[in-house]
């Protein structure tokens, strides 16, 4: 055998056991994360508002959720994921576990617009005011005038078809 391949095998034979354990320690902190720090195993790495460089710096950090009633303080939550939509129910949950109900009614930023959100609000008889994502971009002027928009053609419902811009009838239509 070439001595340099023996080299390498020696060596991988006497770090490798210890890597192998290493990585698996470092994926049980990881969890469902992406990122974790090595001076703060609970913070994730997220984007952050105040990006003084501009350049989408990720920073450690933690994604807090407080719910309200009343201009009061009812419950908060800290969340290592920094997608809001994946907060929402974990956050109702937990108040729940509180207060022994969730509340009544449930009003949310678009941040937490989500098909999961609104099934679980569905399920739980919660009133919910949760705009979708695209709330504001559809209520544009832009997208209200665009002629192509699945939204803004012309749906014939007698013969179940929809009318291109151009005046061609299009089968098998899909009404949203």
């Amino acid at each position: 055998m070439d001595k340099k391949v023996k080299q390498k095998l020696n060596y991988a034979g006497k770090h490798w056991p210890d890597k192998l354990d290493d990585y698996e320690k470092k994926e049980a902190i990881l969890g469902k994360r992406n990122s974790f720090l090595k001076t703060d195993p609970d913070a994730t790495f997220m984007r952050m508002k105040e990006d003084h460089m501009l350049n989408g710096q990720l920073k450690p950090g933690y994604n807090l959720q407080i719910s309200t009633s009343d201009q009061f303080i009812i419950n908060y939550s800290l969340h290592q994921n920094p997608n809001d939509t994946l907060t929402f129910i974990p956050h109702l949950e937990q108040c729940n576990d509180l207060y022994g109900s969730c509340p009544a009614l449930v009003c949310a930023y678009a941040g937490f617009g989500s098909e999961e959100n609104y099934r679980y609000l569905e399920d739980q008889f919660i009133d919910g005011y949760v705009k979708y994502n695209y709330f504001h971009k559809e209520q544009s002027k832009k997208c209200k005038e665009d002629p192509f928009k699945t939204g803004n053609l012309h749906y014939n419902e007698s013969n179940d078809t929809t009318t291109c811009p151009m005046g061609q009838q299009m089968e098998k239509a899909i009404v949203l």
